[in-house]
């Protein structure tokens, strides 16, 4: 009997065996170049790249010839200034947040309002379905003895205050957060930093353990920062209080860390004595941008008529960083490095080319005298928006005889990754370092309704890969912010990824803004037949 059940085992595990040995036998290959292998020898020295690539400095860029670097402007809104100051506790608006709510569905903003006696300013709120048409929701009880869209503030030196909404937070009292300047006692002696609460964007709680961080007499700007895992908040230097740009940052919105430095004046602020009034900031994929509101000429003095175009009045210029720690200045010609601005230069000619948001023609129009970006700029499908409030009259206007000034909040547009392109008026080349990337398809951002635009494929030598030459590519010549390369008849590029190659770029009379390795197609392949 036990030898009848040994046989049956017996053949059991024969015929697994069998049936093992007929799975092994019937097992397929992949194609070749399907799979790679990837470590730190075959990467070498390749930069490894995720998400859109930007031209702003020349991390990526190995070599170009016949191309420039060009900073481009945004276009206002012919509809600008969208929102003014038409209610009895407004006359005057200052630094202000927006934001769109992807959970509620619409665009809500926080803005600075005073009167023209500025001994008092208040965050007032407004939304709007499209970011264009904007109302001002009475936000208090039915049964208030005033209505109103007063939201915080309205003490004697409140001020500068930053709003965000905080995904991260458990505590929903703490989902909206505000970094704000004030004097508690009504002095300078206790010029501070402080933080406040809110479970809506409405109802304002300060935290009972204020002040928090040291003074900043400009717009504090402050957000939760998912690439570090903190909260970040940028805004003056000080103490003393000084025109300069300053960062902190915090695990709790409670505990901030010292200060740190990011800009002083440099040799292009020269010219036009220009001061970094504040920057407000905005994460955009792996980079980030500072939009400084500079300020040219402070004087309290008849201005000569040489100046009367620039003195005591504010623009907008930009920065950049890869980490939101490390900035630089843009220029004309992209992000500038710090030890350049000890060269000999025309800086006044670089500094009014560096101009990213100018203001209007003096004078006349809306935002002729200063400008300060709203923290921060929204991107909505394919443009970036920048709001922005302007107004009539210098900074120190009283001064000098401007009068029945006025200001509102207003708009600029820039295509999406627009900020700064690599330019050919003729024909011209781009060639990345080495790269390495996973992806199946290579997109750019690029105009060339003009002319045209092609890519080639290199290994790390030089040599062009077989399939991916410039021959190879069917030219680009659309103004597209999504166009896709294709190679002979197809847009698959799965050969190039996860092994180091080089991209030229060959561009004839086009701009290209950015590209991005994407993944578009399916590549399942069978493991048995």
């Amino acid at each position: 009997m036990n030898r009848g059940i040994d046989v049956a085992v017996l053949a059991i595990v024969l015929g697994c065996i069998v049936m093992t040995q007929q799975t092994r036998a019937g097992s397929l290959q992949a194609p070749p170049g399907l799979f790679k292998d990837v470590n730190d020898q075959v990467v070498g020295d390749a930069v490894v790249i995720n998400g859109t690539q930007l031209f702003v400095d020349d991390r990526i860029i190995a070599e170009h010839d016949g191309v420039v670097r060009k900073l481009n402007q945004p276009v206002k809104h012919p509809k600008n200034p969208f929102l003014v100051a038409d209610k009895p506790w407004e006359e005057q608006f200052s630094f202000s947040s927006v934001m769109y709510d992807e959970e509620e569905g619409f665009f809500k903003m926080w803005y600075g309002a005073w009167l023209n006696d500025w001994k008092k300013q208040h965050v007032c709120y407004a939304t709007s379905s499209d970011g264009i048409t904007w109302k001002k929701p009475i936000t208090t009880p039915w049964n208030a003895k005033e209505h109103h869209n007063k939201v915080f503030g309205g003490t004697k030196e409140f001020n500068c205050s930053g709003v965000f909404k905080d995904p991260t937070d458990p505590d929903g009292e703490k989902r909206y957060k505000m970094v704000y300047s004030d004097y508690p006692d009504g002095t300078s002696k206790t010029a501070s930093s402080s933080a406040a609460y809110s479970p809506d964007g409405i109802h304002w709680v300060p935290y009972e353990g204020n002040p928090l961080i040291p003074f900043s007499d400009a717009h504090c700007c402050p957000f939760w920062d998912a690439r570090r895992g903190r909260y970040v908040c940028y805004l003056r230097y000080g103490p003393p209080n000084s025109r300069m740009i300053s960062m902190t940052e915090s695990e709790d919105f409670v505990n901030w860390s010292p200060k740190i430095t990011l800009f002083r004046r440099e040799a292009t602020d020269q010219p036009f004595s220009t001061a970094l009034y504040q920057m407000e900031v905005m994460p955009y994929g792996n980079h980030y941008f500072g939009f400084i509101s500079t300020y040219h000429g402070e004087t309290i003095e008849p201005i000569p008529p040489e100046k009367v175009a620039w003195a005591d009045k504010l623009d907008v210029q930009l920065a950049y960083s890869r980490d939101g720690r490390v900035w630089r200045r843009v220029g004309p010609h992209g992000a500038i490095d710090h030890r350049q601005f000890s060269e000999e230069r025309d800086w006044a000619a670089f500094s009014r080319a560096s101009t990213f948001i100018p203001w209007g023609e003096h004078g006349k129009d809306w935002d002729w005298g200063w400008l300060y970006v709203l923290q921060a700029p929204i991107v909505v499908g394919d443009e970036i928006r920048i709001y922005y409030t302007g107004g009539t009259g210098r900074h120190w206007a009283p001064y000098h005889g401007d009068e029945n000034t006025t200001s509102g909040i207003g708009l600029a547009t820039l295509r999406r990754d627009g900020f700064v392109s690599l330019d050919a008026e003729g024909e011209g080349t781009m060639t990345t370092r080495t790269l390495m990337f996973v992806g199946d398809a290579l997109e750019i951002n690029a105009d060339a309704s003009g002319g045209s635009i092609r890519v080639e494929a290199l290994d790390p030598e030089g040599k062009v890969i077989a399939g991916f030459s410039r021959d190879d590519c069917k030219p680009i010549t659309t103004d597209d912010v999504h166009a896709i390369v294709q190679w002979g008849d197809a847009t698959d590029c799965h050969q190039i990824q996860a092994t180091p190659i080089r991209l030229r770029f060959y561009l004839d009379k086009a701009k290209l803004y950015s590209f991005t390795p994407r993944i578009m197609h399916q590549h399942y392949v069978p493991s048995y037949d």
